[in-house]
């Protein structure tokens, strides 16, 4: 299940990403993109106070970011749409992941893949060539894992640290991160820092040559 941020909140953290709403009213601005299909419908929850208020998922924050940076290359409404709409695909792809069941499952054969994989590097049959290292998560083995909070986001080009909002973290969370794209020149990346209902910070060991999108899942 999506996790949800108010309109003031969503408004104020793309903010403190550069997002420039211009002089309009940024209220606005969103329910245009929602209009054309660049963020999902808002709905409507009741916050601490008891107010009633708009409440998109917390990963439209990116989608923002994302948004902004295909403008700013200088990308045509119908290819940010098209680029949104792959985006989505793998996003119905993650939150079908949140089955326990399905997931399990899959961390199973992708383990088995890798042992087949270096297995046979060993033995000559194929040649992996230049090797990172490979470290197999042995917790993903377990079939009563439960996926609390997912999402996606990217770390900016010429950037090595990302800091992925999501209030569902706590200290004691296991943060399992896959990239979609190439993060060159860097080889390794971790989860650096965890701020408890705030976020965590994924961080490479060298600035990426270009934007690069990775998927991450929270555990209990």
């Amino acid at each position: 299940m999506d996790e949800y941020i108010s309109i003031d909140k969503l408004i104020k953290a793309a903010k403190s990403k550069n997002i420039d709403f211009g002089s309009g009213d940024p209220y606005n601005r969103l329910r245009y993109y929602t209009k054309i299909g660049w963020l999902p419908h808002m709905v409507r929850k009741i916050d601490k106070k008891g107010n009633i208020k708009g409440h998109y998922p917390a990963w439209s924050v990116e989608r923002l970011v994302l948004i902004e940076d295909l403008k700013s290359q200088g990308y045509s409404n119908e290819e940010i749409s098209e680029k949104l709409n792959a985006k989505n695909k793998v996003q119905q792809i993650t939150n079908a992941l949140k089955s326990p069941e399905l997931f399990g499952h899959l961390v199973l054969y992708a383990i088995l893949s890798i042992v087949v994989i270096i297995f046979a590097n060993e033995l000559g049959v194929i040649h992996l060539g230049n090797q990172k290292n490979i470290t197999i998560n042995r917790d993903l083995s377990q079939q009563n894992i439960q996926i609390t909070q997912s999402g996606t986001a990217f770390v900016p080009k010429n950037q090595n640290k990302m800091f992925v909002m999501t209030e569902g973290i706590n200290i004691t969370s296991k943060i399992y991160v896959t990239f979609t794209q190439d993060y060159s020149p860097a080889n390794r990346y971790w989860v650096s820092q965890i701020k408890a209902g705030t976020g965590f910070v994924l961080e490479l060991d060298a600035p990426t040559s270009n934007n690069a999108e990775f998927n991450w899942w929270l555990t209990q």
